[in-house]
């Protein structure tokens, strides 16, 4: 699946299906591969958290069945996923596979994952994290599948999640997947840039930023002409260390077009977004690349950087992009 407009398409199966988990996990901002999307871009699709609770409860033949799928190994390591043959589930359902004794998990901190992804017709390994780096995914009870937030909810580092649910494939056939999730550590990141202003150049796109929740407003000024060259402006000088072009990244945007059309925004997702800069537009990467944790970076990405003669959701060919990049944490891809 597609996850929120800055993410190239990506398929489910293979490594992919295991590198995308974060955003396969998320109940906002998903389409499938073949650009149809189950919400538009750029509107609040998180549920509230009573929502979430109350959606997280799965049918009694899907418990049933995840209890048959067996997880062999010490978190931590690669372990070894067996399912009945030809398993599957109708809905997402999860289970406490392991209970963890690390510090407890609470509502709000960002998590370090390694996971194992699984064919459930077969069994077939997709592809597993551990012989690469964990994924990060931000724990929030209104903005992940609820029957894994209902699983996490109470836990502590070092726990298992047994995850099962219904997807497509790439010929559009409804397929199980099954992922084992080993919850390797917890932290608390901050939810908006903190560092110093700094004075942008005169002629940009303006920001204004709400004083509770550090939310932008972005103003393209008139008569602003595009650029023919990437423009990388620091707003907010944050203190932490630099990002690597091979990073992954937490952040809070918003994207818009040059005619000041918004088109996504983590903000109004209600939860910030994780992935590499490896599997965002180039002009993420290179504006992004040498900034600083904590920083805020305005970015006007031209198209030969973003999309190019490509139209992407409700983006035009030929689209300038214009971002707001809240940088929240970095860690390395490798």
């Amino acid at each position: 699946m597609k996850n929120r407009t800055v993410l190239r398409a990506r398929s489910v199966t293979g490594l992919a299906a295991v590198v995308a988990l974060a955003g396969s996990l998320a109940l906002a901002g998903c389409s499938s591969d073949d650009g149809s999307s189950s919400k538009s871009s750029g509107t609040s699709t998180a549920a509230s958290t009573s929502g979430a609770t109350a959606a997280a409860t799965s049918s009694a033949a899907d418990v049933a069945a995840l209890k048959k799928v067996t997880v062999k190994g010490d978190v931590g390591k690669k372990p070894t996923v067996t399912v009945p043959k030809n398993f599957t589930v109708t809905g997402a359902v999860a289970r406490v596979d392991k209970a963890g004794t690390g510090q407890e998990i609470k509502e709000g901190e960002m998590l370090s994952i390694d996971s194992i992804a699984v064919q459930g017709s077969d069994g077939t390994a997709l592809g597993d994290t551990y012989s690469s780096s964990p994924q990060s995914m931000y724990f929030s009870e209104s903005s992940i599948v609820p029957q894994l937030a209902a699983a996490l909810k109470g836990q502590k580092v070092g726990t298992r999640i047994v995850y099962a649910a219904p997807s497509q494939d790439s010929e559009g056939k409804t397929v199980t997947y099954v992922y084992s999730l080993d919850v390797e550590s917890a932290k608390t990141i901050p939810l908006r840039a903190e560092g110093t202003a700094v004075t942008p150049k005169a002629g940009l796109p303006t920001v204004k930023l709400d004083s509770k929740t550090g939310e932008p407003t972005v103003t393209i000024p008139k008569g602003y002409k595009k650029p023919s060259k990437l423009v990388s402006e620091t707003l907010i000088k944050g203190k932490g260390a630099k990002v690597k072009a091979t990073d992954s990244v937490t952040v809070q945007y918003t994207g818009l077009l040059l005619d000041g059309t918004k088109f996504d925004s983590s903000w109004d997702r209600g939860t910030p977004a994780t992935f590499s800069l490896s599997q965002v537009v180039e002009g993420w990467g290179k504006g992004l690349a040498g900034k600083t944790v904590g920083s805020q970076v305005l970015l006007v990405i031209p198209p030969s950087l973003g999309y190019g003669d490509q139209a992407s959701g409700s983006i035009p060919k030929n689209s300038t992009l214009v971002f707001v990049v809240d940088i929240l944490d970095a860690e390395s891809a490798s």
